[in-house]
């Protein structure tokens, strides 16, 4: 027989041996992207491809503390979709509020097209016509998105101040030129618009500017956090102090998905903005709250899938935001997600720091997000959820199973060897020295056999548990699957998938209690199932009247513009008639 010792060591290898040959079958069930990792690109572009994937962005705070930080990290995941060159973002606000979106733009083409016309007939000398397009360039631009089209009202002031100078509007172009610079010191005067004495009046201005009095802003929303800009530039998220502004109307715009853009110019002081919901702002809060309900539960990504209907895009990157009490780093789950089927695109976990930190603490947790795409398994979409299919937390739990199982199978062979020792010391002579050898053997035996039987336990239950149960709240123990193509999972696809239950005559408490779990959740999914059919028809027939309201709306601004130019007609026939006309008196004597 083998010495004690020896038994010990092959045992303790089998067991090691068995453990990491429980990783291969773990491993297998990895998602691929986990395993080969798609090449990040080189380098973005600065406009996305035609082709790209749109995206909207949408930050959810799990807990009230991490609301403003939340709505900081999506501005951040804006920029990073902006900077990434290969998806097209569609900011969320924007889409939420067709209507005003709509119309801003509107207002945008028209003041475009209005300097396209200021240019080509200051180009023809006829500067007075210039003037009235630059004027008008610089009302459309204040009726548009000034957080991304300030710079061009900033250029349309700066070309009505050159039509004033070429008019010989000087006292007006100097007005306009403080207005221009006052605004945005850095706005820049060409000198082939500006002759020498006026560009000497630029160059003094802006100094004054750069060098005078400072004014500061409060911006505060109620209802909600919304990004601030002040003069088309990012500020922060409100309530925010913004310093170090000239004393000057500055142009403060304020975004809040699920409400109106509200837009206006402020002095300085307190500035207290009252955000107007749209009607999207209630699907919104539907589904961000469905999400944060069970953010590690395939609810959370049937509930993105519904906003991404809702908004029109083809993606959504969420960011789930835990805060806490104190200035602990805030913990932030990321996804974005494929609306057509609930594929995850990309996914990660990770902490961001709080404050000052969080703008460079959040840039590899976003580049994640935004740098590659994730393959299909087998042409089957991918979802990561707590304890779900290919996580590492199961991979983890296979481990600890096999660990255990080699554990018991340990256990169970000392435990004999343990117990033919016992027999042997009952044959052998009691007071000899190789009973006294037998008893202590016998004795680290039943040690490590009690040992490995309880550790053994203790491994595989907790490998199970990993293995096995589906995080969130109210989770079932099944293991999660990725969502059908449908937003909703079907309950009766689920129902099928669970094993017969036993006869009624076999049946025990403990199935009796798992049928009518069961039941009952088949009746809470059916209920929810139907709460999104509701809102989905809710949301369409807003579309609908949306749709309506804007062909209306439409066709009265038609309506207003053909009246416009016949008045216009109407008026340059009556300048005709008023003009005095020329006898022959007059043209012999001239």
């Amino acid at each position: 027989m083998r010495p004690s010792n020896v038994r010990a060591v092959h045992a303790a290898l089998s067991g090691w041996l068995v453990g990491l040959l429980a990783v291969g079958p773990a491993a297998a069930q990895a998602p691929v992207s986990s395993r080969l990792v798609p090449r990040a690109l080189s380098a973005a572009t600065a406009d996305a491809p035609a082709d790209a994937a749109t995206v909207t962005v949408v930050a959810i705070a799990l807990d009230a503390a991490a609301r403003g930080d939340a709505a900081r990290l999506a501005r951040e995941a804006e920029v990073a979709v902006t900077r990434s060159g290969r998806l097209k973002l569609v900011r969320l606000a924007d889409a939420l509020d067709a209507d005003g979106q709509r119309e801003r733009q509107a207002r945008e083409a028209e003041a475009a097209a209005a300097m396209k016309a200021g240019q080509r007939a200051y180009d023809e000398l006829d500067t007075e016509k210039a003037l009235e397009h630059f004027d008008k360039a610089v009302r459309g631009y204040e009726g548009a998105d000034l957080s991304q089209r300030f710079t061009e009202l900033s250029r349309a002031r700066v070309l009505k101040a050159a039509s004033q100078v070429a008019n010989g509007e000087n006292t007006a172009a100097q007005l306009e030129i403080r207005t221009a610079l006052a605004l945005n010191p850095e706005a820049r005067f060409s000198p082939n618009f500006f002759p020498p004495e006026e560009m000497t009046f630029v160059e003094k201005e802006r100094k004054a500017v750069l060098t005078g009095a400072k004014a500061s802003l409060r911006v505060s929303t109620e209802q909600v956090p919304a990004q601030v800009f002040v003069d088309g530039q990012f500020r922060g998220i409100s309530p925010v102090e913004v310093a170090d502004l000239t004393a000057a109307d500055h142009y403060v715009t304020v975004v809040a998905p699920g409400y109106a853009l509200t837009q206006r110019r402020e002095r300085e002081g307190e500035v207290n903005l009252t955000l107007s919901p749209v009607a999207a702002q209630k699907g919104l809060q539907t589904f961000t709250e469905q999400a944060a309900r069970k953010p590690e539960s395939p609810e959370r990504d049937a509930a993105l899938r519904e906003l991404g209907t809702l908004a029109g895009v083809s993606q959504v990157l969420a960011l789930l935001v835990r805060g806490g009490a104190g200035t602990a780093p805030l913990e932030v789950t990321g996804l974005r997600l494929d609306v057509s089927d609930g594929h995850n695109q990309a996914y990660a976990l990770g902490t961001v720091p709080r404050g000052e930190g969080l703008v460079d603490g959040s840039q590899a947790l976003l580049a994640k997000l935004v740098s590659a795409d994730a393959s299909r398994q087998g042409g089957k979409p991918m979802t990561h959820f707590a304890g779900g299919i290919s996580t590492t937390r199961r991979t983890v739990g296979y481990v600890l199973m096999a660990t255990g199982v080699a554990l018991l199978a340990g256990g169970v062979y000392f435990g004999m060897e343990a117990s033919a020792k016992a027999d042997d010391f009952k044959r052998a002579a009691q007071n000899s020295n190789r009973a006294q050898d037998i008893k202590s053997t016998g004795k680290s035996y039943a040690l490590v056999a009690d040992l490995g039987i309880l550790l053994g336990l203790a491994s595989a239950g907790a490998g199970g548990y990993l293995a096995f149960a589906k995080g969130g709240s109210g989770g079932s123990k099944s293991p999660s699957r990725a969502p059908r193509a449908t937003p909703v999972p079907e309950p009766a696809a689920a129902k099928e998938a669970l094993p017969m239950p036993p006869p009624p005559a076999q049946a025990v408490p403990a199935s009796t209690q798992t049928q009518s779990d069961t039941r009952a959740q088949d009746d809470e999914a059916r209920k929810r199932e139907e709460e999104l059919r509701k809102r989905r028809e809710e949301v369409e027939r807003q579309r609908q009247e949306l749709e309506e309201r804007r062909k209306q709306e439409e066709a009265a601004a038609q309506r207003e513009e053909e009246e416009r130019r016949r008045q216009e007609e109407r008026r340059r026939e009556e300048e005709k008639k008023k003009r005095p006309a020329l006898d022959e008196d007059d043209l012999r004597n001239y």
